[in-house]
């Protein structure tokens, strides 16, 4: 006779999770229900998941993590779903070497991030009945990194073919692009500080000089330099440079 699934409250899973993942562990751990329903998460989780605590726990995996849309080959619901499930058949552990599961901007629920994991799903039980798996998950951000968990599916007997291989790969470099767009902006940030740094320097000179000069304060000597820009109809910075360069000449 089939024996019905005892109902769990979250304060119980609340209790296996902070034991089987704790908050101070490096690794990103989070505990799911036979459903995939997110029952716990620790803090190195939230940040690697770029979701805090509240937006995960009774949420099912396929709802806060949804496969994109607009990409014919995603699978990785359906991969989580089929290791979890040989997990607990097996009462054991399964692992998956590497898997793209894209996961949605926080900051536009609409643009998907290109993501590459290596995961580990060990089968949960209270000493009666199994009611989950522990989910632990590692981010995968580097070529070498890429290429090692491919040859492991390999070496596992999983046969990729070329275009899942290439699927995975594209996510590595769909990120490349965005580091790279990155480091572009940082270095235009950069440069635009030292700019700022540069003219409030200058200004600041010519403020000093102005204020020795004509015997008055700060606000007063700005108001000349402004008053100057304007009827030279020229930058004020420009203005300073000049009177700093009069007063200290370059030597030929």
């Amino acid at each position: 006779m089939y024996a019905p699934r005892r109902v769990l409250d979250q304060h119980r899973f609340d209790a296996v999770s902070a034991a089987l993942a704790p908050e101070a562990s490096d690794a990103a751990l989070m505990l799911l229900d036979r459903d995939l329903r997110i029952r716990g998460v620790n803090a190195t989780y939230e940040i690697l998941s770029l979701r805090p605590r509240g937006e995960l726990i009774g949420e099912l995996v396929s709802d806060v993590f949804p496969d994109n849309p607009d990409d014919a080959q995603a699978s990785g619901t359906a991969q989580l779903a089929a290791s979890v499930e040989s997990a607990m058949r097996r009462r054991g552990t399964d692992s998956m070497p590497i898997v793209r599961y894209d996961i949605t901007d926080p900051q536009d629920p609409d643009v998907f991030l290109p993501k590459l994991w290596t995961c580990q799903n060990v089968a949960v039980d209270d000493g009666d009945e199994q009611f989950g798996v522990l989910h632990q998950v590692a981010e995968v951000t580097s070529l070498d990194d890429a290429l090692s968990a491919l040859s492991q599916n390999v070496a596992g007997g999983e046969s990729l073919v070329a275009a899942e291989h290439m699927h995975v790969l594209a996510a590595l470099a769909a990120k490349a692009r965005q580091d790279e767009s990155r480091s572009r902006a940082m270095a235009g940030e950069i440069e635009q500080l030292h700019r700022a740094v540069e003219t409030r320097d200058i200004i600041g000179q010519a403020k000093g000089m102005l204020m020795e000069r004509f015997s008055v304060d700060a606000a007063a000597a700005f108001e000349l330099l402004a008053k100057l820009s304007q009827e030279a109809n020229t930058r004020l910075v420009d203005i300073a440079r000049k009177l700093v360069e009069m007063d200290h000449p370059s030597t030929p």
